[in-house]
């Protein structure tokens, strides 16, 4: 008889973390707000929801807390209807989000899932937008073909356009998270998903893709012991406090590892990544070039 599956380790430990009392937002927050303030700067906002029509249709997938519309909404016009879909394993973060959103984000359906498990759910062909802001990193690389896939599908074949921003292989969020789990505990769940591999399902489902690299560095002065806990709980999803981290030789030589003078600086690179269906053709794939705003370095194509 085949084996069942698995179940998902990252995912499983998302789930315990992401719960009101154990999950501390705007500690967090305080420390990456920047790199959403790259994000919404890279982007040319107007031209993506432009002024030819009024009503959006939008997906997020993995939607958390709703920090990023809360920041982003400002800068849109007013006269803008996005009508928002969203989904997350967590009801926590769906009931954050929700509410989180204000207008021109408008809350429609809120299911409780996953991507990969996703197809139940979303509507093939329907969104002008498609973004996972931060929350692919617990997919599981058996599943992430197919959940990419399903994020393509979800688009109208001709206008839509996947918003994705992730890590990659050599930031600090993955680096931590395979050390934490080399000698903090009796098991080892699979790695961080990261930007490349995304990079790499995209391509191979069709899609035509356009990537713009964000520099982010988290800094944390070294006096501020209970942000740096947090952080470091919040990168791998595990409550351990700050002195047992430090009693682990490999941890405290990694983390020690990025002080300078009075500060932690922590590399994140993330890769911002804009597709859409092959059916777009190059038409598409010129409009993904209109959607990045000329501040930042220019795109790099696959």
């Amino acid at each position: 008889m085949p084996s069942s599956p698995q179940p998902n380790q990252n995912l499983q430990r998302s789930l315990q973390y992401y719960q009101k009392g154990v999950l501390q937002p705007e500690a967090w927050f305080r420390i990456v707000e920047s790199d959403y303030t790259q994000l919404i700067e890279a982007i040319n906002w107007e031209e993506l929801f432009h002024t030819e029509r009024e009503d959006f249709q939008l997906v997020d997938i993995g939607c958390g807390t709703g920090r990023f519309p809360k920041m982003l909404q400002p800068q849109l016009p007013s006269n803008l209807r996005i009508h928002y879909d969203y989904i997350d394993p967590s009801q926590y973060c769906l009931t954050t989000c929700q509410q989180a959103l204000k207008p021109p984000f408008l809350p429609r359906y809120a299911w409780q899932t996953t991507l990969e498990h996703s197809q139940k759910v979303l509507t093939g062909n329907l969104y002008d937008l498609a973004w996972a802001i931060q929350s692919l990193y617990c997919l599981e690389q058996d599943d992430l073909r197919t959940a990419m896939k399903q994020i393509i599908q979800t688009l109208h074949p001709s206008r839509g356009t996947a918003c994705l921003l992730l890590a990659k292989r050599e930031a600090f969020f993955p680096k931590i998270h395979q050390i934490f789990y080399e000698h903090c505990a009796d098991h080892s769940p699979p790695p961080y998903l990261t930007a490349e591999s995304v990079v790499t399902a995209l391509e191979e489902v069709g899609a035509l893709s356009i990537i713009r690299e964000l520099p982010c560095t988290h800094t944390i002065s070294i006096r501020e012991d209970r942000l740096l806990e947090q952080y470091l709980q919040q990168s791998v999803m595990d409550t351990m406090p700050l002195p047992k981290w430090r009693q682990h030789p490999k941890l405290r030589e990694f983390i020690d590892s990025h002080r300078h003078d009075d500060v932690y600086r922590f590399p994140n690179p993330y890769w911002l990544i804009l597709s859409v269906p092959s059916s777009a053709g190059e038409a598409g794939k010129r409009r993904l070039h209109t959607y990045f705003s000329s501040v930042t370095p220019s795109p790099r194509t696959v």
